[in-house]
């Protein structure tokens, strides 16, 4: 499979009633240009009610057991009602009515033999999934997508550990030779999650919470871009907002925060659902399916620190600790694995571990095996056993490494008793013990230190250097100094701002009374509904304008940064470079120099609308020289090459695959055109070099056995030389076979040159060929093109900081040549 596919997979709360429906709907259309699985859980609350059944049906009563269930079913169906047709609807209820006979039927069996309730209770709670990825899949396919329904248990393969398998090598065999055909046909594949099957086809499942399992199991077979784990919250959060509502989202973790929070208690993910992704390094993002325009969370490989070290509190309460002493343990080997041996023999997992010379700690998270457990232990020691307690774990990269910290989180809590402390077992995680009375006090304190109190965010003095301005405290949405700036903290608040194209409104005015607050002239020219260019002059004609825009690609990634480094969305493309041009004009304008513009244009990402709608404004007339930013390495680039867009499509005749002769594909007929559009010779520069071709889409046809009617490609030229020689190729290549659609074209544009610069060409294109009005362009910035759109983009701080002296000193230069 050459383009990798995403997982989305969305949580029963994602999935509980026909709003919910609609939210998912909304947020696969909108992806479903890519190439997607689909994994669901059962909707709200219905696993539970399966469970409670069989619960029912081990005490007896198979009657009562399927009439509890009665509830579930009809909100299947009041979803089913208010989303299908007829004949989907009619379907679906048919698949209703024969769940509530086989769940009836299991009833029975558990209730007359209720030692066999295991392997039955996996095949009754599977219900769950089965019903609500066949009811989400007709969903999804009523709305135009072309999904297909799948069977979790054809994918994953298990051993028989009823409640909590472990899959089999054969389930990456097995997910890809169902999913692979479909993914490839253009369909998207629903997937129920948590359910599986061992080799003989009887029915498994992975455990509560074991949707997020299957999820990174599939991803992980199909060596996925992405997992997506869409829940009902933002990401993974600082801390349990049920006990700190104050808690806020985390940008990034890395795999190994992620699971030590995951095992401490964080519910947005499974435990379980890391380690497939951190075996074939894929990433996973968590987001809010009530709020899917929120950034959430990224985890991936690696991670920066935090500026504070510490980027979450975990917790679990209603822990129960044991503590084993013995003199036997002084100088002694074996003791240890005696001990859990015990532990091993009854089934019992065990949280965290701490030991002296004579003693060991540990803790239990299901103590339901204690009263059998605790005779075999006191063959070995003294047994004390304390109920009733929390584990609470900080996780941070950089922990382990950073000093203070135990003393910082120890003296916030000084007055609350602790015990079982943890530390250097995990780089990423300090752990310890309170009762579960003083829990909450104790992560509402350390929460408050380490992310309310600001101050504690902050380096202990602000950088001052290099900017020939004032740069002390950072300018705040909450109340800006006008009189300071700081360039790496301008930088942060741009990048939290989110302004993927479309949705610049808000960055806009952020800097529009930002600049006003500095004493410019400031002007929104309005682009589009709720979408405005900022143009920001002092007063006087502006002779050199600074530019760049200020619209991101999705998704939002909010800022982060470390002592070499600023990262997230735009950190290089281009919320730095607008921090760098507004420093680079204070420092002008502290020297007195006036003749100087700002323009941050919108749209730049996509159309360029806001750079055409710039070009016709008065002050362009003024204007002698325009400096537009894009990553360059801080090199002056001398020319970009020029872009041409099109589309093509070919026209067939639809048929019965079984009849080819009666149809006509225009999948063939396309292929033929590309294979011809390959082998033209492109033409080149000595200065731009090649003419490069980059065929990006190709899309057509609607089902496998269907022959296609019509199928389309999108190609990328990237131009050395005019458009028109490339046309008259690409035209006569395709020679009449097919439609072309020219989406958008300019040539390559040779950019001023300045003696004394380091100097490059530049592959990619800008808002430049569209600012034609504003005077000769350069293009410089600080980042690497390299790093921009992807999910670690980031920039260095030695940059931005030179790049502040860069638009400053060419600024002058032309002004002086200007004079």
């Amino acid at each position: 499979m050459t383009t990798k596919p995403i997982i989305m997979k969305f949580g029963g709360t994602s999935v509980e009633d026909s709003e919910a429906f609609r939210n998912v709907t909304s947020i696969v259309k909108s992806a479903s240009r890519q190439r997607m699985v689909v994994v669901v859980s059962a909707i709200g609350g219905f696993t539970n009610a399966l469970l409670a059944s069989v619960e029912k049906a081990i005490d007896g009563d198979a009657r009562a057991a399927t009439r509890s269930l009665d509830q579930g079913f009809e909100r299947h169906l009041a979803i089913a009602q208010q989303l299908l047709w007829e004949d989907g609807r009619a379907h679906f209820e048919s698949e209703i009515a024969d769940a509530r006979g086989q769940i009836g039927e299991l009833h029975k069996i558990v209730a007359a033999h209720p030692s066999t309730h295991a392997p039955l209770r996996d095949e009754i709670v599977a219900f769950g999934e089965l019903l609500s990825s066949q009811l989400l899949a007709a969903v999804l396919r009523e709305n135009g997508l072309a999904t297909r329904y799948v069977d979790g248990r054809r994918l994953i393969k298990t051993d028989e550990s009823y409640g909590g398998v472990v899959p089999l090598a054969e389930t990456a065999t097995a997910t890809q030779a169902e999913l692979i055909p479909l993914i490839e046909a253009g369909e998207i594949p629903v997937v129920g999650g948590f359910i599986a099957s061992t080799a003989k086809g009887a029915t498994t499942t992975l455990g509560r919470g074991g949707s997020d399992y299957s999820a990174a199991i599939v991803g992980a077979a199909l060596d996925a871009r992405e997992i997506q784990i869409w829940t009902d919250v933002s990401g993974v959060l600082t801390a349990d907002p049920r006990v700190v509502p104050a808690a806020r989202t985390i940008p990034v973790l890395s795999y190994q925060e992620a699971a030590e929070l995951a095992y401490f208690g964080a519910k947005v993910l499974h435990p379980k659902t890391i380690q497939p992704a951190m075996d074939r390094k894929i990433p996973v993002r968590v987001c809010n399916s009530r709020l899917p325009r929120e950034a959430g969370t990224l985890i991936v490989t690696e991670s920066e620190a935090a500026p504070q070290t510490i980027k979450a509190i975990a917790h679990k309460s209603g822990i129960t600790t044991v503590q084993i002493t013995s003199a036997r343990m002084l100088g002694a080997y074996g003791f240890l694995r005696a001990l859990f041996e015990v532990f091993d023999r009854h089934r019992t997992a065990v949280d965290v571990v701490t030991t002296s010379e004579v003693s060991v700690s540990l803790s239990l998270d299901n103590p339901s095996a204690l009263p059998e457990v605790i005779p075999d232990l006191e063959k070995l020691g003294a047994v004390e056993v304390e109920e009733h307690r929390t584990i609470v774990s900080v996780v941070g990269e950089g922990l382990r490494g950073t000093p203070g910290i135990a003393a910082r989180v120890f003296s916030t809590i000084s007055d609350i008793n602790v015990s079982m402390i943890s530390v250097g077992a995990s780089s990423v995680n300090l752990t310890f013990m309170v009762d579960d009375a003083r829990a909450r006090e104790t992560i509402v304190r350390l929460h408050r230190a380490y992310f309310e109190d600001e101050s504690s965010n902050q380096p202990a003095e602000a950088y001052r250097g290099g900017l020939g301005v004032n740069v002390m405290s950072p300018p705040s949405r909450s109340g800006y100094r006008p009189d300071l700036i700081d360039v790496f903290q301008l930088t942060r608040e741009l990048i939290d701002i989110p302004s993927v194209t479309g949705e610049e409104a808000e960055v806009g005015s952020f800097l529009a009374e930002f600049l006003q607050r500095l004493g410019y002239k400031v002007e929104l020219q309005e682009v589009t509904a709720r979408r405005a260019n900022v143009i920001a002059t002092t007063g006087a004609p502006p002779h050199v304008v600074l530019s760049t825009h200020m619209d991101t690609v999705p998704p939002h990634i909010a800022s982060s940064e470390d002592s070499e480094f600023i990262h997230g969305r735009g950190a290089c493309d281009a919320k730095g470079i607008i921090a760098t041009q507004i420093a680079a004009a204070e420092k002008l304008r502290t020297d007195g120099v006036n003749e100087i513009g700002l323009l941050f244009t919108v749209d730049e990402e996509v159309t360029s609308a806001g750079a055409k709608a710039a070009n016709a404004h008065p002050l362009a007339s003024s204007c002698r020289y325009l400096i537009n930013g894009e990553p360059t390495d801080n090199r002056l680039a001398i020319g970009t090459k020029g872009s041409l867009q099109v589309t093509i499509t070919t026209e067939g005749r639809a048929a019965h695959s079984a009849y080819p002769e009666q149809g006509d594909s225009a999948i063939e007929k396309l292929l033929d055109v590309l294979t011809d559009i390959r082998k033209v010779g492109w033409p080149a520069d000595d200065v731009f070099g090649d003419t490069t071709c980059n065929i990006g889409v190709i899309s057509g046809g609607t089902r496998a056995n269907v022959i296609p009617g019509q199928a389309q490609t999108v190609l990328q030229i990237r131009l050395a030389t005019d458009a028109n020689t490339t046309k008259g190729l690409l035209e006569t290549a395709i020679a009449n076979r097919a439609a072309l659609d020219y989406k958008s074209i300019h040539d390559p544009v040779r950019l001023l040159a300045l003696d004394g610069s380091e100097q490059t060409i530049v592959r990619f294109t800008t808002d430049i060929p569209y600012l034609t009005n504003w005077g000769q362009p350069l293009l410089i910035g600080p980042g690497s093109i390299l790093d921009a759109h992807t999910a670690h983009e980031r920039v260095a701080k030695s940059e931005l900081l030179k790049a502040v002296d860069l638009y400053a000193d060419l600024s002058r230069r032309l002004l002086d040549h200007e004079n």
